[in-house]
Parts: structure tokens; sequence; C-alpha cells
């Protein structure tokens, strides 16, 4: 079918409907009565047996389709949709929600880079909007998901510098900052901020509560990743005496950060699942994760040649404790998986490192109380997916009508 190039605009803009009025001098008109419509889009096919056919709509046309497409989880069709609406109808009062619901259809299929696109569209289009807020904070959150920390950081600051928000959103931005400082590697600055995000929430009043602990819960793993990952950079040296310094100082950091992953997993709302089954990987990695480093640390000069395998095999029995603990709490954390039906990035994780480490103790020589010594070099564990993806049904993640 051969299709005419003929679309034009129709626009009724400043359509007079006067009332009647005499027009003998020195008598007053009627005042003119002046009704806007909507721009209407006519595109004109031509049709194979000759004549035309007429497709015509305007912008509520399009947001309604679109926003069926949305609700009937039509992703694709319905993104495309918004933004037709947005490239025709550069003026309508739908842009900014059509380019609000685009992104959140993203997100929700994990296109991060295209919701933080449609978001950025808002700010930048529509800044007085009623979504622009909104679509800040979602951004924030997009751009964690793409690691873009320093971006983090701009549009945290950009939302905390604000004056209208609720106790609930402030604790959300300063969680938002702590979480674009972690990433950053700024490990000391975020450790402080999430303190006093911590600090923020406990001091709210009795009558003002913040009743979502999602992201109370959000800042305090972000405060357990400091002490982590501040143990997980410091490598043991050469030298038995150093390196017992270094046990020392990362033995006291896990047992801090498993404090609080702790407090991180005490928190009641339900979304904050995510949360609890991040911090029981986490606890489990931990523990994994310093075997491993002790396992391959420098062997003591004097024990280099015959002594070496002897070394690491007293080694093995002195530290299996740590394998014990990993192997516990990525149990209790598969069940408590189990148990809550989530399927999230940890879930795959916690099980395939739980079946890693029981396999690498039932193929080692038993030792004593059952545990094996570990191989000289024994392989490092699979670093952990970072970061983790949040739940998307959340209040501010619902499409506006």
């Amino acid at each position: 079918m051969a299709r005419v190039n003929s679309r034009w605009w129709l626009v009724f803009l400043g359509v007079a409907l006067a009332g009647c009025a005499g027009s003998a001098a020195g008598k007053p008109t009627t005042a003119k009565q002046v009704v806007e419509f909507d721009e209407l889009r006519i595109n004109a096919r031509a049709k194979d047996g000759g004549g035309y056919d007429f497709d015509s709509y305007d912008a509520k046309d399009l947001f309604e389709r679109a926003t069926q497409s949305l609700n009937a989880k039509k992703c694709d069709q319905a993104v495309t949709l918004y933004d037709k609406l947005v490239a025709e109808f550069p003026s309508s009062e739908y842009v900014s929600a059509s380019l609000y619901n685009a992104g959140l259809c993203q997100q929700a299929v994990g296109n991060f880079a295209s919701a933080a696109e449609h978001y950025t569209r808002v700010r930048e289009l529509r800044p007085e909007s009623e979504d622009a807020k909104d679509a800040s904070f979602l951004l924030a959150e997009s751009l964690v998901q793409l690691e873009r920390f320093a971006d983090v950081i701009r549009i945290a600051d950009e939302l905390l510098a604000r004056e209208d928000l609720s106790a609930d959103e402030r604790l959300e931005g300063m969680a938002r900052r702590g979480q674009g400082l972690l990433g950053q590697g700024q490990l000391e600055e975020a450790q402080q901020y999430a303190s006093s995000a911590l600090a923020f929430f406990r001091t709210r009043p009795k009558d003002q509560p913040i009743k979502d602990e999602f992201f109370a819960a959000c800042n305090n793993y972000t405060l357990a990743e400091t002490y982590r990952l501040r143990g997980e950079t410091m490598p043991f040296p050469e030298g038995l005496e150093p390196q017992k310094a270094v046990l020392v100082k990362r033995a006291e950091l896990v047992l801090q950060a498993q404090r609080e992953y702790f407090n991180t997993i005490s928190f009641q709302n339900l979304d904050n699942l995510h949360w609890a089954a991040a911090s029981g990987y986490r606890i489990g990695n931990m523990y994994d994760t310093l075997w491993h480093s002790i396992m391959n640390a420098p062997v003591p000069a004097n024990l280099k040649g015959d002594g070496e395998q002897v070394y690491r095999e007293e080694l093995a029995k002195l530290i299996k404790p740590l394998i014990r603990h990993a192997i516990r709490y990525w149990e209790l954390t598969q069940m408590f998986i189990e148990r809550t039906g989530m399927n999230t990035t940890w879930s795959e994780k916690t099980k395939t490192d739980l079946a890693r480490v029981r396999a690498l103790l039932l193929e080692q020589p038993a030792g004593a109380e059952g545990l094996q010594p570990a191989a000289a070099g024994a392989p490092a564990p699979a670093p952990a997916p970072a970061p983790p993806k949040e739940p998307q049904q959340r209040t501010r993640n619902q499409p506006n009508d």
C-alpha cells in the first residue's frame, strides 16, 4: 500500500465563540469566549483501490493508549507511544507524565539507562511539574544501578537542598548519597554519612515517625558495607608479625560489619526482605573471603620449601571456624530466601557459593574435627553482584494516570 506524504497539523487555538450582541453605537458587546482545543494529528494513507484512509489522534489519545499498554505490561509498546507523544506534541500537558511513565516502565524491566534518560528529560523539559521531584528520586535510584556514583551524589545533593522534602524523602535522599559515596570508594565519608542518616531516622518525633523503614535499612546496609570493604582492602603482608596485626584488624572489622548487617536484618518492613537477604549473603561472604585471604597470604620466609605444606595444613586447622561460619550463614540465608519466595541476584549467588564451599570441603583430605586442610593457592570466591537490584514496586513507582 502506497503511503501519501501528506501529514499536517490541524491546530485549533483561539477559536472565538462570540455571543451575539447589538451593533448599535454606545451599547456594550458581549465578551468573547475563547475555547482552546488540543492539537490534532491526521495521517492520510493511500488505499490500493483508490482513496485514502485517515488516522487521527491527539496527545490524550496517545497517552491513554500508552497507559493501557503499560498496565498490560507491554513495556516496549508503551514506551514507543509515550515517546511519540513527546515528539509530536511537545507542548502537551501529557509530556511530563509520559516521560515519567516511560521511565518507570524501563526501570521495571531493568533497562536503567533508558529509565535514567526519561527521568532526566522530565527534569529538563518540565522542571516545574509535579513529577520532577519524584523523577529525581527515581533517577538517583537508576544511577545507583548503573554505578554512576558521581551523578548519584550530584542528584542526591540537589534533592537534599530542597525545603519541601518530607522526613521519608529526606531519608531516601540521604540513603542515595551514602550509596554514592560508597560506590566512589569514599569509605570513611560513607560510614559517617550513613551513621548520620540512621541518627536522623531514630530521632524523629514520636508523632512524626518514618513508617517506611526501607531506606533506614538501606543506610544500615551501606554502613555495614563500609566496614566490610575496609577490611577486604587490607592485604596480608610478608612476615608473621605484620600478618598478625592485619589479621587482628580485619577480624575486628568483620565483627563490626556483621553487627551492622544484623541491624539491617532487624528492620521489619516487608520490602526490607531485600536488604535482609543481601546482608545474610554478605555475612557468609565475609568469612569465606577472609578464609581465602589467610590461606593465600605469604608463607613466612623460614618455612618456605618443605615446610610450606605443613604450615598451610596447620593454618587451615586454626582458621576452620571461618568456613563453618560461611556455610552456617549461607544456609540460614538460603532458608530465609526459600521461605519468603524471594528471587533476586542474592538468591542465586547464595545458592551457588554455598554449593561451592560445600564441594571444597568434601574434595579436601579430612583434617581435625572432620574439616579439611586447604590446598595452597586455593581459588578465591567469585565477586558478589554489585550493586543489588532493589524492589521495583514501591510507592513512588506507580504510573501517572
